[in-house]
């Protein structure tokens, strides 16, 4: 057989591995999708917090009938201080987002990318510093006439020693 220790070394160092893999393709997935977010010639919708810098962007900078596309919320995170995963851990609370959009139109769940491990005093939580996009994918309605208008309420949990819970209404305004 094999020495216990050096295989749950070994499959502990591949479990690592692989973690840190997915961790790397996750950022290198969303520094690919930056560029094309911030060519969108809409004009972004920004809500500023003490802790936070939200923003509403989008892929696209028109909108065609019946084509998906993708729309961001970018949470650009103060120094040291954190949000939530969709799966927080033992405490906080996810970013949250409510879509109202045009008849016909439908939005997809966020996805989202992979998160740190935040152990805080022995409490293992999952979440974002410095920046997040949290990607919605967006099916415009075929038949729509008119300019595209995304209207968004979100909500999200930061934290450094303490939690503040912060909110915020965004429009987004895309021609078609």
């Amino acid at each position: 057989m094999g020495d216990p220790v050096w295989l749950a070394r070994t499959d502990l160092r591949g479990h690592l591995r692989a973690v840190m893999m997915r961790r790397l393709l996750a950022l290198l997935l969303v520094l690919a999708a930056a560029p094309a977010f911030a060519q969108s010639t809409a004009s972004p919708s920004v809500v500023k917090t003490d802790n936070i810098r939200a923003e509403l962007v989008s892929e696209v900078s028109e909108v065609k009938a019946g084509e998906p596309f993708w729309v961001g919320l970018r949470l650009t995170i103060r120094p040291k201080w954190h949000t939530y995963w969709k799966n927080p851990g033992d405490s906080g609370l996810a970013t949250e987002i409510t879509w109202t959009l045009p008849a016909g139109a439908k939005a997809g769940p966020i996805v989202w990318p992979a998160p740190s491990f935040l152990n805080i005093g022995g409490v293992i939580n999952y979440g974002y510093h410095d920046d997040v996009l949290l990607l919605t994918r967006i099916t415009p309605a075929a038949d729509a006439p008119g300019p595209f208008s995304l209207n968004a309420d979100a909500n999200w949990l930061v934290c450094e020693d303490v939690c503040i819970p912060e909110e915020g209404k965004f429009t987004l305004a895309l021609p078609r």
